[in-house]
C-alpha cells in the first residue's frame, strides 16, 4: 500500500484488509514522508501483520511498489492503492482460485467517483477477460478501451515481479506504471485469470493520479 498525504483514505483502505476473512496476510505500507495526519492514522494500527516504511520516492510512486515488493515475504503480492479499498472476501476469492497454472489473477472494481466532471463518469466498473495471447489482447484492447487490469485487484507472484526487475521506476511512466507492468508479465507467462466478481473499490477524487 503506497501512500502520500491520503490520511483521510488510508484506514480505510486498512480496515479493508483488516476485515478479510482470508487470515494469512501482510499488509506492508510505503509512506513517502507525508506532512498530513498520515503517521497517527497508521499508529492506530497495532496489529503485528501491519508493516510501515518510509521514503523518498520523489513523485515516482513505483519506488514505493517496489520497496513493499522487496520487504514482502509471502510468496505472492497483492497491489492496493492507499484510496482503494477491498471487499472483506476478497483475498479468500483470489487465493481459492490459486493453482498450478495460475500466475496472475484479478477481479472488477467497481468505480466510486467523487468528482462532479471526470472521464468515468457513469461507467461503474473496471475489469474485463483478456483473450490469450494476453499479451496482444492488453495491447490492442487497451487502444479501444484503456487499460482491463486495475492495479487494487491483482494478485501475483512474487517471483514474477522479481524476475522482469519490479516496476519500472521510469518517470515518464508516472501514472501508468501498473500498465506497463502487465505487459511485462504477459511477455513471460499467460496464465492471467479473471474473476468477473466485484471484489474491491477504485475510487476516483480530486487529487487521483
Amino acid at each position: 500500500i503506497p501512500s502520500y498525504n491520503h490520511a483521510k483514505f488510508i484506514g480505510k483502505a486498512l480496515k479493508s484488509v483488516l476485515n478479510q476473512t482470508y487470515k494469512n496476510w501482510e499488509a506492508i505500507v510505503i509512506d513517502n514522508h507525508s506532512t498530513d495526519q498520515t503517521k497517527q492514522i497508521l499508529d492506530n494500527y497495532t496489529d503485528p501483520r501491519i508493516k510501515y516504511f518510509k521514503i523518498n520516492n520523489n513523485g515516482i510512486i513505483a519506488k514505493s511498489r517496489n520497496l513493499g515488493i522487496k520487504k514482502a515475504t509471502g510468496e505472492w503480492i497483492a497491489f492496493l492503492d492507499s484510496d482503494d479499498w477491498w471487499t472483506e472476501d476478497k483475498l479468500e476469492i483470489c487465493f481459492n482460485n490459486i493453482n498450478k497454472n495460475i500466475d496472475f489473477i484479478y477481479h472488477d472494481l467497481e468505480i466510486i467517483n467523487n468528482q462532479s466532471n471526470s472521464f468515468f463518469k457513469g461507467k461503474k466498473y473496471k475489469g474485463r477477460a483478456l483473450n490469450k495471447p494476453i499479451l496482444l489482447d492488453l495491447l490492442i484492447g487497451g487502444i479501444a478501451e484503456g487499460n482491463a487490469i486495475g492495479n487494487s485487484s491483482v494478485i501475483v507472484r512474487k517471483n514474477l515481479l522479481t524476475k522482469i526487475g519490479g516496476i519500472s521506476e521510469n518517470i515518464n511512466l508516472v501514472a501508468s506504471e501498473d500498465y506497463n507492468t502487465w505487459l511485462r508479465i504477459a511477455q513471460i507467462t499467460d496464465k492471467f485469470k479473471y474473476l468477473k466478481k466485484r471484489l474491491g473499490y477504485y475510487l476516483i477524487h480530486n487529487a487521483s493520479a
